[in-house]
């Protein structure tokens, strides 16, 4: 097991062993113990009752393991540190799960403000719970259906877009993004191979603007200014 210094919950693994994904996964769970987030028994009980008829499982990834449905914390840290936030931008979690990213971001970018939507209010409530202990004045989690018609992200400076339910709750998101793009400069983070395949061929606004950064399980995306 990962030794932890109490001082900080989110330790950067040693380059060997971070040499593969299953150390990565190891090490995130570690790190959800740290936080108290409990992961796994929420996902217990939301699938318990994902059988009823109006819930769509696609959308809810529900009864997916953990390691297939959360983003690393080592790959939030390297995110982040390419990215290079700014005090006072804002950055938006499109299908954040846990708000594993949110913890990060209040940790290390005290001044960057963080907005995560998820569609499955249980995940929100127990990421809320945990967050509380922290106090982190800029980081909020927000239960959200990002395929409904009327749902808009807020404006912000970076998304991070991952493959979140069907091809076309996807496209709709893109389409609110594109919207947001035409009043200001933004960047996406397209995460899975659904996400990065819609804006590469539906979306050049994106895709053909400015020189994408890909990467093994993510690319970096930049609007026109």
């Amino acid at each position: 097991m990962i030794q932890f210094d109490p001082t900080d919950p989110f330790p950067l693994l040693r380059d060997s062993d971070a040499a593969d994904y299953k150390s990565a996964q190891k090490h995130s769970a570690e790190v959800d113990a740290w936080l108290g987030l409990q992961t796994e028994e929420t996902e217990q009980r939301i699938k318990s009752i994902s059988s009823t008829p109006d819930i769509k499982d696609e959308q809810l990834w529900v009864g997916l393991p953990l390691r297939s449905m959360l983003t690393p914390y080592t790959e939030i840290r390297t995110l982040l540190s390419q990215l290079d936030p700014q005090p006072g931008e804002w950055i938006v979690d499109l299908g954040a799960g846990y708000g594993r990213m949110g913890f990060v971001i209040g940790r290390h970018y005290g001044e960057v403000n963080f907005t995560g939507y998820e569609i499955v209010d249980e995940r929100v409530l127990e990421a809320n719970r945990c967050l509380r202990k922290f106090k982190y004045p800029r980081i909020q989690m927000k239960t959200a259906d990002l395929s409904a018609p009327e749902f808009k992200p807020v404006d912000a400076d970076i998304y991070f877009l991952y493959d979140f339910g069907t091809r076309a709750a996807i496209e709709k998101t893109l389409f609110d993004l594109r919207s947001i793009a035409r009043r200001r400069s933004i960047r996406v983070v397209g995460r899975g191979r659904a996400s990065r395949d819609a804006i590469e061929r539906e979306h050049p606004w994106l895709s053909q603007v400015h020189p994408p950064k890909h990467y093994d399980h993510y690319s970096i995306y930049q609007s026109n200014p």
